[in-house]
């Protein structure tokens, strides 16, 4: 009887012991890791970046359409003249 009571109480005491372990091993896990800081100069490198490639967009789409503005205009003097030339040699 001696003997089961001491091993009862043995027991218990590696019980005690074993249920610190595993808390220790839930609180490490329960706890999330640190999120990394986000980098100013980093998200400021972006957003110029992104402001600069949307500025050379519209100056492109601006480039364009003024060439096609002067393709247009050379178009149309060249058609005037041919109409001038017609009408000279009509009256001719």
């Amino acid at each position: 009887m001696k003997d089961a009571l001491w091993e009862v109480q043995l027991l218990r005491k590696e019980v005690a012991a074993l249920r610190g372990e595993v808390d220790q091993m839930r609180k490490a896990i329960i706890t999330p890791p640190k999120a990394p800081t986000p980098d100013a100069k980093g998200a400021d490198a972006h957003r110029l970046a992104t402001e600069t490639a949307d500025a050379l967009d519209r100056l492109l789409q601006n480039e364009m359409l003024v060439w096609q503005a002067i393709d247009a205009l050379r178009a149309e003097l060249r058609t005037e003249s041919r109409a001038r030339e017609t009408v000279a040699a009509d009256v001719e």
